[in-house]
């Protein structure tokens, strides 16, 4: 058995999301998920975004995502 947050992330590899949050630090990124690592048992995923390679953690407040 592997941790959910692992089991979630492991899903979510490959797939092109609009990820939009209106917190301190306001974003409305389109990416593909490459990779992923938990850290503090918080989910951080590395998204490539126009070329290059974004850092997001699920724990944003207000993070919304859809499927791009």
């Amino acid at each position: 058995m592997i941790a959910f947050k692992e089991h979630i992330a492991q899903h979510l590899i490959g797939k092109r999301l609009r990820f939009k949050c209106d917190c301190l630090f306001p974003m409305d990124i389109v990416g593909t998920i490459k990779s992923y690592k938990v850290s503090n048992n918080e989910i951080i995923f590395n998204v490539e975004h126009n070329g290059k390679m974004i850092e997001i953690g699920e724990n944003h407040p207000n993070l919304k995502v859809e499927e791009a």
